[in-house]
C-alpha cells in the first residue's frame, strides 16, 4: 500500500496549494475543451502560450481531478491553479502514476487481466460514445411514459417537462458560464420556486457535505474506480453565506445526472421497474416502427395467449421481413457499480439476468414452434434478440464467457434443447447500439445482419465497429430528429441538438 500512496501524494501535495474556486474554473474549462477542442480552449494563464491537451487528458479523468480538488484545494490563501500546460500535466502524471499503482495491486491479488479489461472498459467507454443527447431524448420518451411520469412527479415534485427543461437548460448555460445561480426565476416557463428548489438539492450539494464523502475513498487498489460523489451532486455550493451559488466542474455529469442518474432515483419505488419496462418496451417499438416505415416487414406486437391455466405474453416484439424474423426481449437491467469493478459474485449475478432474459426468448421461440402462440414461425432463420436500456459493454472474453455459462445452465434446468443456441444463436444489444445498427438491418436484411456478425474477428468487436466495418454507406437513422415532437414538448422553440450520429 506504501506505494500507492507514494503514487498519490503528488496530486494530493499539489492540489493543497491550489484555490478552490479558480482551480473548479479551470477545471470547468478543462472540461469543455476535452469534450470540445474547437470550441473552448484549454486555460491558459496571462502571459503564457496556448497548448494542447491532445492525448494527454481525456473525458474520464476529468470526474476524477475534480474530486481531488474538491478535496484538497483550500478557499483561501492558495494560489495556484490549474492554468497552465505544466500544472495540468503535473496532476495528470500524478494520476496516471497512482493508477499504475492501484492496477498493480489489483493484478497481484486474486483478479486477472480480464478483471481489469472490465474495469477500464467501463470506466472510459460510456465516455466514448459521442454525443451523449441521443440518449437524452430516449430518456425523455421513456421517463415521459404514461406509467411512468406520474412515479417521476411524485417522487422530484416536478413534471417530466419541468424536469427535463431544467436539465436542458441548465446544460446550456454550462456550456458559456462555470456556475449557475440556483435562485434564479424560473416562474416564466411555469417552475415555482419550490419546484426549482426541489430540483436543485437533488443535483447538489455543499463543499461541507461533499468533503467527508470524498475522503471516505481510500487511497488503495479500489482508489481509480470507486464510487464518486459527483455522479450523484454534479453541483457544489462554496460559500455558506451564498448557498445558491453552484459551481459544475464536470458539466458532462449532469447531463448525466438528470437522464441516465434519474432512473436510480426511481428504482426502489414501488410499481416502477413494471411502468419503466413497459414504457422501455413501448419505446423500442417506436424505433422498429421508425426504422421500418414504408417498408414490407411486418412487426408484430407482444401478444397474450394461454398455455395450460397460464397467461404467456410472448416477445416483446417480432419484426419479419421475408428474409428472417427478429424475436426481441427487451431489459431495463443495468449493470450495477460492484459488478462494473469485477466483482465476481456481483458480474455473475448481474450478467445471470442478462442470461434470464435470453432464454425467455427461447422458451417464447419453442412455445411458438409448438404453435401455442399467435405468431407462427415460417421457416426463416430467427434471431434471438435481448436489448438492454443502458450499456453493458460485452467486451472481451469474461462477460461472454459468463453470459454463456448462464445460458446454457438455464437452458438446461429449463428443459430446453440447447441446440437452440446453434440453429439461432442469440445476440444482446444496448438501445444505443440498436438505435445505431438498425438502419443496416433493414437495409441488409434481418438474417444476413445478424449472421455477419458472426463470421470471421467479429464477433469480439463491438457492434457499432461491425457496423463501420461492413456497412459504411449506410447512415444510421437520425432518431432525435424522427422524435422531434418529443423535444418540442420541452423547448417549443429551442434547437434541437446534434445527435453526434
Amino acid at each position: 500500500m506504501t506505494a500507492m500512496y507514494d503514487a498519490y501524494k503528488p496530486l494530493r501535495n499539489y492540489l493543497r496549494k491550489c484555490a478552490l474556486e479558480d482551480t473548479l474554473v479551470d477545471m470547468w474549462q478543462l472540461s469543455q475543451h476535452v469534450i470540445n477542442p474547437g470550441t473552448m480552449p484549454p486555460p491558459v494563464r496571462a502571459g503564457e502560450r496556448p497548448y494542447s491537451l491532445v492525448g494527454q487528458l481525456f473525458p474520464w479523468d476529468l470526474p476524477a481531478i475534480a474530486r481531488e480538488v474538491l478535496l484538497h484545494a483550500h478557499q483561501r490563501g492558495a494560489t495556484k491553479r490549474l492554468n497552465s500546460l505544466a500544472a495540468v500535466g503535473a496532476v495528470v502524471n500524478s494520476l496516471r502514476n497512482a493508477g499504475n499503482e492501484g492496477s498493480k495491486l489489483r493484478l497481484a491479488g486474486q483478479g486477472d487481466i480480464f478483471d481489469e479489461l472490465l474495469r477500464i472498459s467501463h470506466h472510459q467507454f460510456p465516455w466514448q460514445q459521442g454525443s451523449i443527447y441521443t440518449s437524452l431524448i430516449r430518456h425523455l420518451k421513456t421517463f415521459g411514459a404514461p406509467g411512468v411520469a406520474p412515479i417521476l412527479e411524485k417522487c422530484t415534485g416536478l413534471t417530466v417537462k419541468e424536469f427535463f427543461f431544467l436539465g436542458f437548460a441548465l446544460s446550456g448555460h454550462l456550456m458559456r458560464r462555470f456556475d449557475i445561480n440556483s435562485a434564479q426565476d424560473y416562474s416564466q416557463f411555469g417552475i415555482s420556486k419550490a419546484q426549482a428548489t426541489a430540483f436543485f438539492s437533488r443535483l447538489s450539494i455543499s463543499i461541507k457535505d461533499l468533503r467527508p464523502l470524498l475522503a471516505d475513498q481510500p487511497v488503495d487498489a479500489t482508489w481509480e474506480y470507486g464510487w464518486n460523489p459527483l455522479e450523484a451532486t454534479p453541483l457544489v455550493a462554496l460559500d455558506p453565506e451564498n448557498p445558491n451559488r453552484l459551481y459544475c466542474p464536470v458539466p458532462a455529469l449532469l447531463l448525466r445526472r438528470f437522464s441516465t442518474g434519474l432512473y436510480y432515483d426511481l428504482v426502489k419505488l414501488r410499481d416502477f421497474g413494471n411502468a419503466f419496462g413497459a414504457a422501455f418496451e413501448a419505446y423500442v417499438g417506436e424505433v422498429l416502427a421508425v426504422a421500418y416505415r414504408g417498408g414490407t416487414a411486418t412487426i408484430h406486437a407482444e401478444f397474450p395467449y394461454q398455455v395450460g391455466r397460464e397467461v404467456h405474453h410472448g416477445p416483446d416484439w417480432i419484426v419479419s421481413d421475408g428474409e428472417g424474423n427478429l424475436v426481441v426481449e427487451c431489459k431495463t437491467k443495468r449493470l450495477t457499480h460492484a459488478a462494473r469493478q469485477a466483482g465476481e459474485v456481483e458480474l455473475r449475478t448481474d450478467i445471470g439476468k442478462i442470461a434470464d432474459a435470453v432464454v425467455q426468448n427461447y422458451k417464447n421461440i419453442r412455445e411458438a414452434q409448438q404453435g401455442l402462440s399467435s405468431w407462427q414461425p415460417d421457416g426463416r432463420p430467427i434471431v434471438p434478440l435481448v436489448i438492454t436500456f443502458e450499456d453493458w459493454f460485452f467486451f472481451g472474453p469474461q462477460m461472454h464467457e459468463l453470459l454463456e455459462q448462464g445460458v446454457r445452465s438455464r437452458m438446461s434446468d429449463s428443459g430446453l434443447d440447447v441446440s437452440m443456441l446453434e440453429t439461432m444463436p442469440y445476440t444482446v444489444m444496448s438501445s444505443r447500439e440498436f438505435e445505431r445498427c438498425i438502419g443496416a438491418v433493414r437495409e441488409a436484411g434481418i438474417a444476413k445482419f445478424f449472421q455477419g456478425k458472426r463470421g470471421g474477428d467479429y464477433p469480439r468487436w463491438m457492434w457499432p465497429d461491425y457496423l463501420r466495418e461492413e456497412y459504411p454507406s449506410v447512415k444510421p437513422i437520425n432518431f432525435q430528429t424522427e422524435f422531434e415532437a418529443d423535444w418540442r414538448k420541452i423547448f417549443p422553440e429551442g434547437v434541437i441538438p446534434k445527435s453526434g450520429l
